[in-house]
Parts: structure tokens; sequence; C-alpha cells
């Protein structure tokens, strides 16, 4: 089975939120709106895309290129 980068799992998700247990962590995701599913072992995940929409990112096109601004005040 291949693992998709675009998967966030507990060790990225946890640094970011700065929660280290899966209730916390399902309940940072729930406060601040951002959809996830449980993994078998209990553990939230989350796509890239919807952690970056929560965090008010904006995908701006320069020159042949994407570029992304992060709006961590957006997150509680």
């Amino acid at each position: 089975m291949a693992i998709t980068i675009d998967i966030l799992g507990e060790e990225e998700l946890c640094a970011i939120a700065d929660v280290w247990h899966k209730r916390g962590l399902a309940a940072w995701l729930e406060r601040n709106r951002i959809p996830y599913v449980l993994a078998r072992s209990g553990w939230p995940r989350v796509h890239r895309k919807a952690l970056e929409h929560a965090m008010g990112v904006r995908e701006k096109a320069v020159a042949d290129r994407t570029t992304v601004e992060f709006n961590f005040d957006g997150l509680k």
C-alpha cells in the first residue's frame, strides 16, 4: 500500500497543533474546522490541502511556480 505525502500523520499534525495525544488533536482539528478521518490506530489524518485552506493559504502563480502564504493567526 502506497502512502501519499498529501496526507498528514500524527507527527506533523502534533507539531503544528502543539498537542501530543489523539483526543486532543481531534479536538483541535474540530475547533479549527479542519476535516479529518481516523486511522485504525485512532490518530487523525488530514489532507494537506484541508490544513492549508484552514490556515488561510492562498496560492499564487508566480513565473510558472506556485507559492503559498500561511496565516497561523487563523488557528485557535
